[in-house]
C-alpha cells in the first residue's frame, strides 16, 4: 500500500500580508535595500518566490531599489575551494574548462530562489563579475550595477560601495543570519584587516572564455555572526517575522562602520 503523506500546509501567506508585514519591520517608500534571504525558512507564500519580491518591489516602490549578491561561488581560483576542496591535480582542468561568466545563465549556487527569480526579470540590471556580482530592480539600479572592478570587487566601487555612499541604504536577512552579510565585507576593504590573495575567474571577452586572475582581500564571512551579536545590542537593528522567517533590518552605512570599527579594534597591532 502506498503510503500517504501526512504532511499538510497548515500557513499560507499572500503578497498583501508580506508587504504589510515589510512595513510593519521598517521597508519604506524610496529605500535601497538588499536582500539576503533563505526562502525556505519562510513558509508556504502564495505565489511563491515571485510573490515575495513583488511584495519587496511594491515597499520600495518605483524610487526604490532591491538588490541581492549574486555570485557563482564554482568560477573562482579551485585552489581556494573549501565546501568540498578540490584535487590538486584538477586545478588546471577546472581553470581550462570553466565557461565564461554569464549574467543570464552562469550559475549561483547557494543564492537562492528569490536571486534566482530577479535575475530573470527583464527589467532587473546586473553587475558584472565572475564571482561577486549582484542583481537590482530599481531607480537607480543602471547606476548601482555598473563598472564593478574585477580586482578588490567589493570595495568602495563596487554596488556595495555605492549603497554605501546613498542615505537611504538598508540591509534585510530573511531567514539567514550576519554570516550572509555581503555588505560587512566592505568593511573588511575598508579596515584592510585582511590578507591579500591571487584570485581567479572565467569572463567572457570578445566570445571567448578568458580565465583572468585578480586581487582581492582573503575574505572572512565566520567572523560577521558575533559581529553582528554585538551590533545587535546598540539597538539599532529591527528584528521582526515576516511569513515565517525571522528577519533582520538594519541601516547599511551604520552597520558598516560599526564592523568597521570592531575589525580594526580587534586586530590592531
Amino acid at each position: 500500500m502506498e503510503k500517504l503523506n501526512k504532511d499538510i500546509i497548515t500557513e499560507a501567506y499572500s503578497k498583501q500580508e508580506i508587504v504589510e508585514q515589510l512595513t510593519q519591520l521598517g521597508l519604506a517608500s524610496d529605500m535601497t535595500v538588499e536582500v539576503h534571504s533563505k526562502f525556505s525558512s519562510a513558509g508556504f507564500i502564495i505565489g511563491g518566490p515571485a510573490a515575495f519580491n513583488d511584495a519587496l518591489l511594491q515597499v520600495v516602490g518605483e524610487n526604490g531599489n532591491i538588490v541581492m549578491p549574486c555570485q557563482d561561488y564554482y568560477n573562482t581560483e579551485p585552489l581556494f575551494w573549501e565546501n568540498p576542496p578540490v584535487s590538486m591535480n584538477l586545478t588546471d582542468k577546472i581553470r581550462e574548462n570553466t565557461p565564461g561568466y554569464d549574467i543570464y545563465t552562469s550559475g549561483h549556487r547557494l543564492m537562492g530562489v528569490l536571486v534566482d527569480d530577479i535575475r530573470s526579470r527583464k527589467n532587473a540590471y546586473h553587475s558584472y563579475h565572475p564571482n561577486c556580482g549582484f542583481v537590482s530592480i530599481g531607480k537607480d539600479s543602471k547606476y548601482l550595477m555598473s563598472n564593478q572592478p574585477l580586482s578588490f570587487p567589493l570595495g568602495m566601487k563596487s554596488p556595495i560601495g555605492k549603497m554605501y555612499q546613498m542615505d537611504n541604504s538598508y540591509t534585510l536577512l530573511v531567514g539567514v543570519d550576519y554570516d550572509n552579510c555581503t555588505s560587512w565585507h566592505l568593511a573588511e576593504h575598508m579596515s584592510m584587516v585582511r590578507g591579500i590573495i591571487l584570485q581567479g575567474g572565467c569572463i567572457k571577452k570578445a566570445g571567448k572564455d578568458i580565465w583572468k586572475k585578480y586581487l582581492d582581500y582573503d575574505l572572512n564571512s565566520d567572523e560577521f555572526i558575533e559581529i553582528g551579536r554585538q551590533y545587535e545590542k546598540s539597538a539599532q537593528v529591527k528584528i521582526a517575522k515576516v511569513a515565517n522567517s525571522v528577519c533582520r533590518f538594519f541601516k547599511m552605512k551604520e552597520a558598516i562602520d560599526f564592523a568597521y570599527e570592531y575589525l580594526k579594534k580587534k586586530y590592531e597591532r
